[in-house]
């Protein structure tokens, strides 16, 4: 049987950040559209928008972890993300 490893602090920025993006998108189709309508019924802006919700909360996330962990590794990775 595999031994399961603790989750880091990184894992839970992870799943904290997933979870945030869902909420995102979530938020996003409450204020927008129908919530009983198929997911196939979506036109390809409410999909655009849809990525926008989750993308534009990760960029703040990310920077979020930035300003509060300049010196740590994946800070340097988020900024090179963020940055191009």
């Amino acid at each position: 049987m595999a031994k399961s490893r603790e989750p880091n602090a990184d894992d839970a920025w992870l799943d904290h950040v997933r979870a945030e993006c869902a909420r995102a998108v979530g938020e996003w189709l409450e204020g927008s559209v129908r919530l009983d309508r198929p997911i196939r019924s979506l036109t390809f802006l409410e999909l655009q928008c849809i990525a926008e919700a989750a993308t534009s909360r990760w960029i703040v996330l990310a920077s979020q972890r930035i300003a509060e962990r300049p010196d740590a590794p994946e800070s340097r990775k988020l900024s090179t993300l963020l940055l191009g």
